[in-house]
């Protein structure tokens, strides 16, 4: 990464890096990936399928995994361009997700990834990569860049209000509100755990089919079961996925430990 990408994702929350991947391995591992989506949408229901995922449980096991799909999850040149976006010497695996939006599917609320990551730290980054062409039609991801600076956001957090008027509140507060648009196969779009985005709805005739990986920094530990002081059903629902969370990915890991485990392996470590 230059300088002045690593100052860009520093000020906004969020980066998109052209060709991160050549197009070609994309395309390779692509029908892996999507068998493994189809399995875990079927366990869905219909409005979850609609979205795209499940704001409850929605995590993927990574002890029984295909080895094709376990090689791009843990791909080095992913995990690189997370470590130097966060500006750490080494990274961990934290989990990945399969964000399949079906034509005319549903919008994703506005919210921040760090309700559901039980960690104490905020060198949390996902890597958004889209297996087909993306147009801006699809639903792409739109960010309220620099709103990981301000910390958590109650108000774009508990639905209790509509994706427009949280649009409108955010640009309120003078956040600029930025969409991916279109992505080519290969290109990555990172952001941090603790960035505001959202995804409008899949207006296109095609399935937009969305692979996320995230990482985080290693030498974090298994934080606080804080509720963000939620006031909605939202923090329950937090509760819960972070529980879920922490029993998938961190089992037997008390608050406190040093969040490694088999399933948590250090994707990336500079010079080595």
């Amino acid at each position: 990464m230059s300088p002045a990408q690593v100052e860009q994702y520093r000020q906004d929350g969020h980066l998109v890096v052209p060709q991160a991947l050549a197009p070609d391995d994309v395309t390779a591992y692509r029908p892996f990936l999507v068998e493994v989506a189809n399995r875990e949408l079927a366990k869905l229901n219909d409005c979850e399928r609609a979205v795209g995922t499940s704001g409850s449980r929605f995590v993927y096991d990574l002890r029984q995994v295909h080895q094709a799909v376990w090689r791009f999850i843990t791909s080095f040149a992913i995990a690189k361009i997370a470590a130097e976006l966060l500006e750490v010497d080494s990274v961990r695996l934290l989990h990945y997700n399969c964000f399949f939006k079906p034509p005319q599917g549903l919008g994703t609320p506005w919210h921040q990834d760090c309700l559901y990551i039980p960690l104490n730290t905020d060198k949390v980054i996902a890597a958004w990569i889209p297996l087909v062409e993306l147009s801006p039609d699809m639903g792409p991801l739109t960010f309220a860049s620099g709103s990981h600076r301000a910390g958590f956001c109650e108000e774009a957090n508990n639905n209790q209000y509509s994706p427009e008027r949280i649009a409108q509140m955010l640009q309120e507060r003078g956040l600029r509100l930025t969409s991916v648009g279109s992505m080519a196969v290969g290109d990555v779009s990172f952001h941090s755990s603790f960035t505001l985005h959202s995804a409008p709805k899949n207006l296109s005739n095609q399935m937009r089919e969305v692979i996320a990986i995230s990482y985080y920094a290693d030498g974090a530990r298994i934080g606080e079961p804080e509720n963000f002081y939620l006031s909605s059903s939202q923090a329950l629902q937090s509760v819960k996925y972070r529980e879920h969370f922490l029993k998938e990915y961190f089992s037997g890991l008390q608050r406190g430990d040093l969040a490694c485990s088999p399933t948590n392996p250090v994707v990336y470590q500079k010079n080595k």
